[in-house]
């Protein structure tokens, strides 16, 4: 049975933590990241700071695909 690590991202801060510690879980550099995912070092940084506004998807899943990683959502509204 395979386990998946859960990485909470309810914030900006939150997903920029999680990107970070995928990346370093995988031992890639900021570089090495950017590269792989066709973004500048400057947007990882931002990302992992939590300071993209206007966060374009496309490039957050590269990011993502880069880090073999996905991206789920889930619906924290309680049943009624």
């Amino acid at each position: 049975m395979t386990t998946y690590q859960v990485l909470n991202a309810r914030s900006l801060t939150r997903l920029g933590t999680a990107v970070r510690r995928l990346r370093l879980d995988r031992g890639l550099s900021q570089a090495a990241l950017a590269e792989a995912a066709d973004v500048s070092r400057q947007w990882i940084i931002s990302l992992e700071q939590g300071r993209t506004e206007g966060l374009e998807i496309g490039r957050l899943m590269r990011v993502l695909d880069a880090l073999d990683a996905s991206l789920a959502i889930r619906d924290d509204q309680e049943a009624p």
